[in-house]
């Protein structure tokens, strides 16, 4: 199994394969296996990705074999990982998709599918508010009540539009995992004619970190991920995709209804129970975020104070 990641490369960043504990930049790996076509960075490796895959299996396993000498990567603990994908064209998010987070929201009586009608989803502007691990999320100004929602995330290696259900499955090219910071006193607009106002509430600047890496669908069951999200060493959230109440493909059909979906888009598919509103707990600046998968690995953030 490999894992594909973004890593910091003198003054730039570079896309890098995970193997054997070791990140290889894969431009340079690629060159030294006599491998062609695998330039440039992830986003554009995902733009192509029925050419790509087999070309990184080649890769993957050129490097198993020795063939890539061991001066070109670097060691996993010694990297600097970044955002995977510096900047997927679009970034869908799905919205009460596991029914134990909607009964600690109080909202249970929202966990049903209406037939024809596909699960709600917002969107995020992936320029400013997708980042990767470290110092890197801020506090929205102004908001009094900064809370944690962990997601898998899809990664799309295959676009198009009016998706059916049937077919969703081949549009995957691997999953990462997200965290959907979400400012609750500035989501909630009660005095206002629109009664929620999710570009304040979760779309703000650096508040969807994603990574640290993408595993490619071969490799894990994206219909029944593990994964959990813990704050200063204190797990919050624990739960795997097969309780999602839309499954991967009604996402991605309702998804694509609306708006084409492109090579590189990526699409959060909700959070379990275990955000901190119920519990009245929220976060502040230092507080220590960590989401994480066996395969995919973990992602910790820790939580800046509002930029000025």
């Amino acid at each position: 199994m490999f894992a594909l990641a973004t890593i910091a490369r003198g003054k730039g960043s570079v896309a890098a394969l995970r193997v054997d504990q070791r990140f290889w930049p894969i431009a340079a790996s690629a060159r030294a296996a006599s491998i062609a076509g695998l330039e440039g960075a992830l986003i554009d490796l995902f733009a192509d990705w029925p050419r790509t895959w087999p070309r990184l299996k080649r890769l993957a396993r050129a490097i198993e074999l020795g063939k890539v000498p061991r001066r070109v990567a670097v060691d996993v603990l010694q990297a600097s990982v970044q955002t995977p994908l510096q900047f997927p064209r679009k970034a869908y998010c799905v919205g009460a998709n596991y029914a134990d987070h909607l009964e600690e929201m109080n909202a249970a009586h929202l966990i049903k599918k209406v037939p024809g009608v596909p699960p709600f989803f917002f969107m995020r502007p992936p320029s400013s508010n997708i980042v990767g691990p470290g110092k890197t999320v801020h506090i929205p100004p102004g908001c009094n009540n900064f809370d944690w929602e962990a997601e898998m995330v899809v990664v799309f290696g295959k676009g198009g539009r009016n998706i059916a259900p049937r077919d969703a499955l081949d549009h995957i090219a691997g999953y990462t995992l997200g965290i959907d910071f979400t400012a609750r006193d500035l989501l909630v607009a009660p005095g206002s004619f629109f009664k929620f106002n999710f570009t304040l509430g979760k779309c703000q600047d650096t508040t969807g970190p994603v990574g640290p890496t993408i595993v490619p669908k071969a490799f894990v069951d994206g219909e029944d991920l593990v994964f959990s999200l813990s704050v200063n060493g204190v797990r919050k959230q624990h739960t795997s995709t097969a309780k999602m109440i839309y499954s991967l493909a009604e996402q991605i059909a309702g998804v694509s209804r609306a708006i084409a979906i492109e090579p590189g888009d990526v699409m959060f598919t909700g959070s379990p129970a275990g955000v901190g509103m119920p519990r009245g707990e929220r976060l502040k600046p230092g507080d220590r975020v960590n989401v994480s998968n066996d395969a995919i690995g973990a992602m910790e953030v820790v939580i800046q104070a509002p930029r000025k």
